[in-house]
């Protein structure tokens, strides 16, 4: 009777018994619960601390984004007031050129006009009679002025034969320029002795009633013209000299 008690519990045709704790489901229950409450716990301090080491969360990126907005607004308009500014300025710049090309045209007209009314005047004196006893050649009028260049000189001289001549003058033109630098008075002459074939071409006097003779010279730096005799010469002899102040 034992060996046969013996072999049913150690052989697998035995019977299995399961052993069960005494627990109400009241405390299943509660135990359950708190499993889940501890679960979102730790979920919820899992994402806050996923939020603090992964970034900035989405209220600071708003601010963020808010804040470089503004800031982009204010560089705007700043750069807008400067090219508002630098457009007037450039405006005004182009207005005050305009102005200052338009002078600049009013002034070479003028210069123009002055020019040929003083050709016209020089041809109407020159229609003049002589005075009555003079004779030979004389100087209708002689002008000079600067020249623009600094220190250059232009001349203007016209020459004629008083009187009915019944031939040509031959003879050339030869100025006597007297200015004053640093306080000397010094002399320089128009042609001078060393000047060009063409230049003192530019002088010579072939007229029968009369003759205008036009050119330049330079004045040394820092000097002041005083004046110039214009002399007539033929033949070698000076014919005739007369002087104008500058």
């Amino acid at each position: 009777m034992k060996w046969k008690l013996f072999l049913r519990k150690n052989t697998l045709s035995a019977p299995r018994v399961s052993v069960r704790s005494h627990m109400s489901w009241p405390v299943r229950t509660a135990i359950t619960f708190l499993l889940m409450v501890a679960a979102a716990v730790a979920g919820l301090a899992l994402y806050n601390w996923g939020r603090h080491f992964g970034g900035p969360n989405r209220e600071q990126l708003v601010a963020e984004v808010a804040s470089l907005r503004s800031a982009l607004h204010a560089a705007t308009a700043e750069r807008d007031r400067d090219a508002m500014k630098a457009a007037a300025l450039q405006g005004q710049v182009q207005v005050e050129k305009a102005a200052q090309d338009q002078l600049m045209l009013q002034v070479r007209n003028l210069e123009a006009d002055r020019a040929r009314m003083q050709a016209d005047l020089d041809f109407f004196e020159s229609l003049l009679p002589v005075r009555r006893g003079e004779k030979g050649v004389v100087i209708r009028s002689f002008r000079i002025e600067p020249e623009g260049v600094a220190a250059q000189m232009h001349y203007r001289l016209l020459v004629q034969q008083a009187g009915r001549p019944d031939r040509d003058f031959v003879g050339s033109v030869q100025l006597r320029v007297t200015y004053v630098q640093n306080g000397h008075v010094s002399t320089l002459w128009v042609p001078a002795a060393d000047a060009p074939s063409d230049a003192r071409q530019a002088m010579q006097l072939s007229f029968r009633n009369y003759q205008r003779v036009e050119g330049s010279f330079t004045l040394p730096a820092g000097a002041r013209l005083q004046s110039v005799q214009v002399r007539v010469l033929a033949g070698g002899a000076v014919r005739l000299r007369q002087t104008f102040a500058g």
